[in-house]
């Protein structure tokens, strides 16, 4: 009698099941499914929410009555394309597969509130999660991502309100950070890399509007910027080098086009820019010394195909050139001389394998060329400055690196 009950009860729930399924199949309500275990419980219910005779989502039920899993096909092709996981009646996690090939790829785990707390991703198609994004109040904190050879995590990313603020990468996969990037507003400003992989960052970059504008390099691994190098678009105007590893720089290289255009030195190691080279289409065409220290250069050495071809002296400290030297096949042919100082040739000497082999006086014969005078070296310090957003980096040198003498220090 029992089994007969239970046959006529099983009889009456399909019979009721196939009766709504028909009756929604004439309304405007989605098209609806219930199934039942042997004591009458709903354990799945199947949705059309189309209305294109196929179902489209499932609900899976708990003996108890509550929703245990939603399934949803959201292209229709007939595949459920996610899939929410239910705890006590609130959802505690979504699976997501977003390419339409019914692979998860795709995890959402959600707090109490029901808001999301971390999301995986399968960024290589291998199954599991490579990437993991945490989230505090809605909004995202941090994320991982791993490398898909070793599975360890490689690059891992730092969020304020919602933008990026810090990101640290291990490029060559030997489970250490080597690559720190720093954000503004959401826009990169600095980053910092470890290129020997020692545990010490030695190159550091300057960012404004998502452009380099300058880059600080530790060369000796002392962990001191010896050389800066300043940036326009994606071209070098600037450099400045500790070459002899002073703790100050002691060259610096202005460039137009790509292409070095001047250098200054301190040629002395005494803190003084005292020698400036001029340069054309990457070879050396001038350069001016100063000699005596008193920030004034007074002698010009001009240059041919990369041979010296003519010098020009001041001898007297007023700026004029009073002594012009010629040079043939890179050896000293002739000098003459100012000797009065007014601007004229009053002295000539010629020479064979330096050595004098005439002597003659002249009487205030024309300069053999127009020369300019002599110039400060804080100007020619001046006229390798940048302008634009390099400049505002220029600037900052003093602040950023406390301690180093650098050229923009120098007035």
């Amino acid at each position: 009698m029992a089994q007969r009950d239970g046959n006529i009860v099983g009889l009456l729930l399909t019979l009721l099941s196939c009766a709504l399924s028909l009756t929604s199949a004439y309304g405007q309500q989605p098209v609806a499914s219930f199934y039942y275990d042997e004591r009458g419980n709903v354990i799945r219910q199947e949705q059309d929410t189309n209305g294109d005779g196929k179902m489209d989502r499932w609900i899976h039920y708990t003996p108890q009555g509550q929703t245990e899993r939603v399934d949803q096909d959201v292209n229709f092709d007939g595949k459920p394309d996610i899939m929410v996981y239910y705890e006590s009646g609130r959802p505690v996690r979504q699976e997501i597969a977003s390419k339409n090939d019914g692979q998860i790829d795709t995890w959402i785990y959600l707090d109490a509130k029901g808001e999301i707390e971390r999301k995986g991703q399968d960024l290589e198609r291998s199954g599991k999660p490579t990437l993991w994004v945490y989230y505090q109040n809605g909004q995202p904190v941090r994320s991982e991502e791993a490398a898909k050879a070793s599975n360890a995590v490689n690059r891992t990313v730092h969020y304020q309100g919602g933008k990026v603020s810090r990101v640290v990468e291990d490029t060559n996969g030997d489970g250490k950070p080597d690559s720190y990037a720093y954000y503004e507003d959401g826009q990169l400003v600095r980053k910092e890399l470890d290129r020997k992989n020692v545990g010490k960052i030695d190159l550091w970059g300057y960012y404004q509007n998502g452009q380099l504008i300058k880059q600080e390099e530790d060369l000796h691994g002392d962990g001191k910027v010896s050389r800066i190098v300043y940036f326009q678009g994606d071209e070098v105007v600037r450099r400045e080098e500790d070459s002899a590893r002073r703790g100050r720089m002691d060259v610096i290289e202005s460039f137009s086009q790509g292409r070095l255009v001047k250098r200054l030195r301190d040629t002395k190691a005494a803190g003084k820019w005292d020698t400036i080279y001029y340069f054309q289409d990457n070879q050396i065409i001038r350069e001016e010394r100063d000699t005596n220290g008193d920030g004034i250069f007074d002698l010009r050495i001009l240059y041919e195909n990369g041979q010296v071809i003519a010098q020009e002296a001041d001898t007297n400290g007023d700026g004029r050139v009073d002594v012009w030297v010629n040079f043939q096949n890179g050896e000293r042919i002739e000098q003459l001389e100012d000797q009065s100082y007014q601007g004229t040739v009053t002295a000539r000497y010629t020479f064979k394998g330096e050595q004098i082999v005439n002597q003659e006086q002249l009487a205030n014969v024309p300069p053999p060329r127009a020369s300019v005078p002599f110039a400060r070296v804080d100007d020619a310090l001046q006229s390798m400055r940048v302008s634009g957003p390099a400049a505002f980096a220029e600037r900052r040198v003093v602040t950023t690196r406390s301690g180093m003498e650098s050229a923009s220090e120098m007035k």
